[in-house]
Order: C-alpha cells, then structure tokens, then sequence
C-alpha cells in the first residue's frame, strides 16, 4: 500500500474542482463571445441588403426630392421589419442610401443583453461595365 504525506489528502481534489471552474468559465465566455459576434454580423448584413433594397427602389433615374426618400424608406423598412430588425434609413444624394441596423440579442448561456449596431451605404450605379454613380 503506499501513503502519502499527511497533509497531502485531498489535494487534487481541489486542483480538479478549480481546472473544472476555469474550463467552465472559459466556455462560457466563448460561447457568449460567438453570440456577440454573430449579432454583428446579422446586423451589417441586414444594413447592407436594406441600403442595397434601398438604391434600387428609388430607380436608376432617381428624380431627386421626397418621391425618392419615400421610396428609399419604404423598401429598406419593408426589408428590416421581414428580418424583425430595426434601423434608420438617410437618403444622402442622389442615388446615394445610408442605413443604421441595429440588433438586439441575448447570449445564450448567461443570458446578457447584446446590442449590435452596424451601417451601411449604397451608391447606385448605371452602366453595362464599369458602372457610374447617379447623377
């Protein structure tokens, strides 16, 4: 039979309960972490396509004034509300969109809010090869 010293019962015990919490806590933290990240990438997709539904519904030949922003709004809000996302579209020129998605989330294991707010901006462009911005 072999002993050890009489101090030393019980010792790894503790030694595995703390390797086992670490483990834990830093799958945890990844776990939550990928959430984070996926939220991001939900919402600049999502302010990518919106401005991109944007510029098209607002046509190649934009006629410039308030038709045009009514347009822009109503397909990129036509498009984020589908998707249960919300955002803010700006028509900054002609043929030229800018939208804000933001995206709220929570993470999976410890249930911490998660807000993610990405943009995006579309030119739309004519043209058979190169293209060229609206004018």
């Amino acid at each position: 039979m072999i002993t050890g010293l009489p101090g030393e019962r019980g010792s790894v015990s503790v030694l595995f309960c703390s390797v086992v919490l670490t483990a834990g806590v830093l799958v945890t933290a990844l776990i939550d972490a990928g959430a984070n990240i996926q939220a991001a990438n939900r919402a600049d997709t999502a302010s990518a396509e919106a401005a991109r539904a944007a510029a098209i519904a607002v046509g190649p030949v934009p006629a410039g004034g308030s038709q045009d922003t009514r347009l822009a709004v109503a397909a990129a809000s036509t498009y984020l509300s589908q998707i249960g996302a919300r955002g803010s579209v700006r028509v900054e020129g002609p043929g030229l969109v800018q939208v804000t998605v933001t995206i709220t989330d929570s993470t999976p294991l410890l249930g911490l809010p998660i807000e993610q707010t990405r943009s995006h901006s579309a030119q739309l462009e004519v043209g058979l090869v190169d293209g060229e911005p609206v004018r």
